[in-house]
């Protein structure tokens, strides 16, 4: 008589990330887009480093605890507990000195924060000629602040360019340092470019822009990093930013731990480094060109508005000109129709609709600004393949 084959042991890991923001968010996803992929695990999520105290820690080693991927240390306590249990870590990030000191079991991935400040000063380069380039770090110089700056000094090196630095005199967001921001940007030689090292520091920017009637993006142009869509559409104006990929950081983190819990893998001896993906633009950094500038608008605009219905001519009369002009600058410098575009970003909102929610496709097409949903049915099949029930079955969160 045949023997049962034993099914595969179910690892229990621990993941502690911030989840206060769309980083955090996004490298959950890439987590769970590497456990589909066959990973037996079990998981418990901390939603904040400061979650995993020490009897947290020590109530998961009860129950089995395999694994930890972490984007923060949590209580010094706690790290000191994780780096002398042997549990197999994949951390995302800086461990902090006490993690760091571990020589085994572990991992490290990170983004490549330097290539994420060459190309935010390649970018802002290519939007015309400045006559100055600025940086403004985090207050407590966070070590992927100086990264990227680093890699935001040394592109503009290269092509002979220095950068000012904003070194504040407070704590971020104080009084003392706005008003300090606030002055530093007036003085700037205009037209200036300037890099915020996070999307949170570059609104700050903004904010300090308009309260010195510097405009934008004309005699300042502003661009973040994170690319936080609903913090940085509801700016004025709407914030350019740098997408990290952050997704593939929560993807390479787990697949890393799980070399870890197998034993196929010791220590990187250098952190894993994940790419940005792009500048994503909105009006805050735009190309100076007139006709670039009108299609940076009106992407934006359909960006906010695609799933509210709206129609070419709302987006010619959005940007103050004919339906004829938009659609021939639109096509010029996209590729695409206005309505392509409108189209595909109704499109998407339908998409993560399915994936997010559980509400029906009719209450979908509805608030995406299908009235018939039958038109949407096969419009749906007709770009992707395959019916959207079918769509939601193999990309719903579960």
């Amino acid at each position: 008589m045949g023997t049962k084959p034993q099914s595969k042991r179910i690892r229990r890991v621990a993941m502690v990330l911030r989840m206060s923001g769309t980083a955090g968010r996004d490298i959950l996803t890439g987590i769970f887009h590497f456990t589909r992929s066959g990973a037996n695990w079990s998981t418990r999520l901390f939603q904040m480093p400061d979650e995993f105290t020490p009897e947290a820690f020590r109530t998961e080693m009860s129950l089995g605890l395999d694994g930890i991927i972490a984007s923060e240390p949590g209580p010094d306590e706690t790290a000191r507990l994780v780096s002398e249990s042997g549990i197999p870590v994949s951390f995302i990030g800086d461990p902090g000195p006490i993690l760091s000191k571990r020589k085994s079991r572990i991992a490290f991935t990170r983004n490549d924060d330097e290539m994420v400040g060459r190309m935010g000063a390649n970018y802002l380069a290519s939007l015309g000629q400045r006559q100055s380039y600025g940086f403004v770090p985090t207050v407590s110089d966070q070590y992927w602040s100086a990264s990227r700056l680093n890699g935001f000094k040394a592109a503009l090196a290269a092509r002979k360019t220095a950068v000012e630095v904003f070194r504040s005199p407070g704590q971020a967001g104080s009084r003392e340092d706005l008003s300090a921001l606030r002055d530093w940007l007036a003085a700037l030689p205009k037209p200036a470019a300037v890099m915020a090292s996070w999307d949170t520091r570059a609104t700050q920017v903004l904010a300090m822009c308009r309260d010195a009637q510097i405009k934008m993006p004309s005699q300042v142009a502003v661009l973040g990093v994170d690319n936080d869509e609903l913090l940085d559409e509801s700016c004025e104006p709407p914030l350019s930013s740098i997408l990290p990929n952050h997704e593939q950081i929560g993807y390479a983190a787990a697949r890393v731990l799980n070399h870890l819990m197998s034993g196929r893998q010791t220590r990187s001896s250098a952190p894993f480094l994940i790419k940005p993906v792009k500048v994503v633009e909105r009006e805050s950094a735009v190309a100076s060109a007139p006709a670039a500038h009108l299609l940076s608008r009106a992407t934006a605009y359909i960006r906010r508005n695609a799933a509210k219905g709206i129609k070419v001519n709302d987006v010619a009369t959005f940007l103050g000109v004919s339906r004829r002009l938009a659609d021939l600058r639109f096509q010029q410098f996209s590729g695409e129709s206005i309505n392509e575009m409108i189209t595909r970003h109704r499109l998407d909102a339908v998409k993560k609709f399915l994936a997010t929610t559980n509400r029906p496709i009719k209450t979908i097409s509805e608030e995406c600004g299908y009235i018939d949903p039958s038109y949407l049915k096969v419009l749906f099949k007709r770009r992707f393949g395959c019916t959207m029930r079918e769509w939601r079955r193999q990309n719903h969160d579960t």
